[in-house]
């Protein structure tokens, strides 16, 4: 697509993804709005048709959402499903009602049932309910997918559904009370570090599995399915399985951590594995996102570390 003569809308332009995905737009020199939620409220109908009147789109980027932890998401459940529910659903019938020509939306691989076999398929999505402590997010960027489907077979309008691993990198969320789990880290680390303790304690026992996808990669695949003629959803991750206790142990590491690490076995771990089968992602997009975690890790720590005065 030639993105030159494109007007082109990102909702959550001032999140992680989203200011990862607007930096890399500007290198582009791509004509685009992302609003922040101040301007725009992508829960209210009455808002999300004003922004569509005004700005009048070509391709929406769909990245919004309200995001947490596993606290955050036992606490509010509910917030978390009609918030994200409300604007998935929004977004995706405007778009269709001003003939936008292309959306990419980010669903959610928590929406995986809890107990699977790995590598997850895209197939495995639909087998059972997802994990209890996000289900409420979980639920509401499932139906971003069905939407999509019966969008595509009724309207044939034309969307494209990612299913991110955990993803992380420079710009990410490092509220401790909403972070998720590889800022939660760094900052703790680092925390821990600069006040010489002793020890440092790590929710869960650390044999839990995940993925993990650095952000410059989820950037590059959200501009590629821009040209991808199918809904999917299709895993976007590394194919490659870190347990928690290795990704600790390497944050340990970089960060130059020198003391105790003690494991809060009476915390929950989530989903006791995660990691995907990448096989419908490189048929249709020719690759897999590839960058080594080590090395994304430390990227993200030099950012932190960078910014750690202005992070809250």
């Amino acid at each position: 697509m030639d993105w030159n003569t494109k007007k082109v809308l990102v909702t959550g332009g001032n999140g992680f993804v989203g200011t990862n995905l607007c930096n890399k737009l500007d290198k582009l020199s791509v004509n685009y709005f992302a609003p922040s939620s101040k301007e725009y409220d992508l829960t209210s109908e009455k808002d999300v048709n004003d922004l569509f009147t005004k700005y009048q789109p070509n391709i929406v980027l769909h990245l919004a959402g309200k995001v947490g932890g596993i606290g955050a998401n036992k606490d509010k459940p509910g917030d978390f499903f009609y918030d994200n529910i409300m604007m998935g659903t929004l977004i995706m019938e405007y778009s269709k009602r001003f003939n936008v020509e292309k959306v990419v939306a980010l669903a959610a691989g928590c929406g995986y049932p809890k107990y699977l076999e790995v590598p997850y398929t895209e197939d495995d999505f639909w087998k059972d309910l997802p994990d209890e402590n996000s289900i409420g997010y979980s639920m509401a960027k499932k139906n971003l997918i069905i939407q999509s489907w019966t969008y595509r077979e009724q309207f044939g309008f034309d969307s494209t559904i990612l299913l991110p691993a955990n993803l992380y990198g420079p710009h990410d969320n490092f509220n401790l009370e909403t972070s998720h789990v590889v800022p939660a880290l760094i900052r703790k680390f680092i925390a821990a570090k600069n006040n010489n303790e002793k020890s440092i304690t790590v929710w869960g026992t650390g044999v839990a599995s995940r993925e993990f996808l650095y952000v410059d990669d989820t950037v590059d695949a959200i501009i590629d399915a821009v040209d991808c003629v199918e809904s999917g959803p299709f895993n976007l991750g590394t194919g490659k399985e870190t347990t928690i206790k290795e990704l600790v142990e390497s944050i340990s590491e970089l960060t130059n951590f020198k003391g105790k690490t003690i494991w809060d076995i009476t915390k929950p771990d989530g989903q006791p594995k995660r990691f995907y089968d990448m096989s419908k992602f490189k048929e249709a997009f020719g690759y897999v996102p590839s960058t080594d975690l080590n090395k994304g890790l430390k990227e993200t720590i030099e950012w932190y570390l960078n910014n750690i005065d202005k992070i809250k």
